[in-house]
This record gives structure tokens, sequence and C-alpha cells, in this order.
């Protein structure tokens, strides 16, 4: 048995809970996430991913069951507590200084402050370290807010790295990227897993999940109802466990949403949610795989159209 067989998981749910109200948003939820890999947390909106994150970074506590980082028991009060046991999150909307330098949004907080020359010294020696083993170079001299929206995530992930995380949360991480800017995210995050760290990426878009994790846990009204190897499952069988069902082309009916979301207005919004939200299979599945195969459909249907 190798070590890495041997060694406790990096991170463990047991039976975890946790209600907003009269919303259970997470409801006994059992997740092992093994150390060294990317673990892709998939489900709809409103399938109970983003509360599951907060609770492993510290936002909240559960209201019952139990967390254990590298095999130990931890009940965290808050993200000081997260980061201080080797975690780090990147969340959707960043939180940087945007009118701060690179540099010092890495120190802000850190080391007594960025007005201390030693703390800068230092930042700038890990920013050489990073870039040299994770590929994640950055212009310490750059303002944050005129970086484009990758580097500026970049930056997230600099910062949690050198606040000591072996394990890294991303939440939607693709949500404003490019694909060319997706690409090299996820070159890093396999990078990354190489190098011995964890990696939890929550999402709802499928393809990335395919191509990127190594195994994948689904989400559905605040449970997970499976976790697989990602190279013995699909796109189709993921997105049947998201909504519990196929889509079936012509299928108008509508789709309820999942008791995670709260229903009705202020929930999340469910998989395949129009604009009136009734549920249409088109924009499902532009949802999971992308408007290349809607895109495809639009432009037969202009071709049909009489001049």
């Amino acid at each position: 048995m190798t070590e890495r067989q041997e060694a406790p998981p990096a991170v463990e749910c047991r039976g975890t809970h946790k209600r907003f109200g009269a919303i259970r948003a997470n409801d006994g939820v059992d997740l092992t996430v093994a150390r060294g890999t990317v673990h892709g947390i998939i489900g709809e909106n409103g399938a109970g991913k983003s509360t599951l994150m907060g609770l492993l970074y510290g936002h909240f506590p559960p209201d019952a069951g139990e967390i254990t980082i590298r095999g130990r028991p931890v009940r965290f009060r808050s993200p000081k507590d997260a980061i201080a046991a080797g975690i780090g999150m990147v969340h959707q909307h960043f939180v940087l200084v945007e009118t701060f330098t690179v540099l010092e949004n890495l120190v802000l907080g850190c080391e007594g402050g960025a007005l201390l020359r030693g703390a800068a010294r230092s930042a700038r020696e890990d920013l050489a370290r990073f870039a040299r083993d994770f590929d994640l170079a950055l212009d310490p001299d750059a303002i944050t807010g005129a970086l484009p929206v990758g580097l500026r995530q970049r930056l997230e992930i600099l910062r949690a790295l050198r606040g000591g995380a072996d394990i890294l949360i991303l939440d939607e991480p693709t949500a404003v990227l490019t694909p060319q800017e997706s690409e090299r995210l996820f070159a890093v995050l396999r990078r990354l897993a190489g190098e011995g760290r964890t990696v939890l990426l929550a999402t709802h878009k499928l393809k990335e999940v395919l191509a990127v994790t190594d195994r994948v846990s689904v989400t559905r009204a605040g449970r997970i109802i499976a976790t697989l190897d990602t190279a013995a499952t699909d796109a189709e069988s993921l997105a049947e466990l998201m909504i519990g069902r196929r889509l079936r082309p012509g299928d108008t009916r509508p789709h309820p949403p999942s008791p995670a979301s709260g229903g009705g207005r202020g929930g999340g919004r469910c998989l395949g949610a129009g604009s009136r939200g009734a549920y249409r299979p088109e924009t499902a599945r532009c949802q999971l795989f992308g408007r290349r195969g809607r895109d495809r459909r639009d432009r037969r249907r202009r071709r049909k159209r009489p001049i």
C-alpha cells in the first residue's frame, strides 16, 4: 500500500447538516476527498455546493455532523480558523483591493502589513518561487484593477498558497474566465495536485469537471448522491444524476426547484430554468454542455426561414 493510500483523507464530512431558516442547504452530506487530487463538486444551482464549501472554509459552522481535515476533527468559527488549518478559498467574486499593487495585496494582513520592507521582500521571493514551481507568474508592481480577470484570479490563488494552503477550494472559478483563461487555470490545478496539494472544484459545468478532476461528487437537494472516478463516467451520466432524470427533447413541463434552492422567488434558479422559471431543455443543455449545440440549432432554424 502506498503512502498516499495510508494517509487519512485531506477532507472528510460525515452527516453534515446546515439549515437557513426553512431551507435545508446541506442535508446529511458525506464526502471524502483524497490528498493530492482535484475533486469536483457538481450540481445545479441551489443543490448545496456553495454551502458545503462555506462550511469547509469556516463561513459558518454545521448544525450537525463532523468535518475532519487530514484525519483531525475540526469546528471552524471563522475563515481565520480554516486558513490556520491550511485551507484556502478562491471565491467567485474576488476579495482584492483593486487600487493596490499585486505585492500590496499579497502582504495585506500578513507579517505586520504592507509597509514593512521585510514583508515586501519576502513576498517578492514567494512570487518568484510560485512562478517557478506552479507557473503562476505575476508582475509584483502591477496595479490589481488593471489586470485581466484571469490574472486577478491567479493573485487570489497566490494569496491562498502564500497563506500556507495545501487544500484549495474554488467556487465556480470559470464563471468570469475566457476559455483560454480556463485552460490555463486547469493546468495550474493539475500542477498543484501533482505537487501533493488538494483541490476542491465546485461548479455546474460538466465539461470542465471531466477535463480536470480525478473524482467527482454529485449534489442534489442538499445531499451528495454519488461520488465517481471521473475517468469512469461521462457528461450524460452526470447530468442525469444532477437533475434526477434524463433530458428529453420536447419536454416543456415545469421543472420544480430542489428543496435546497428554497423554491419560488429568492431561491436558486434550477437547471434549465428560463426567464419565467419554465424548464427548457435547450437552456439546460447550454448550461451543462455550453452553447455549441444551441448555436447549431439556431443556425439551422435561420436557414429554414422564408425570405
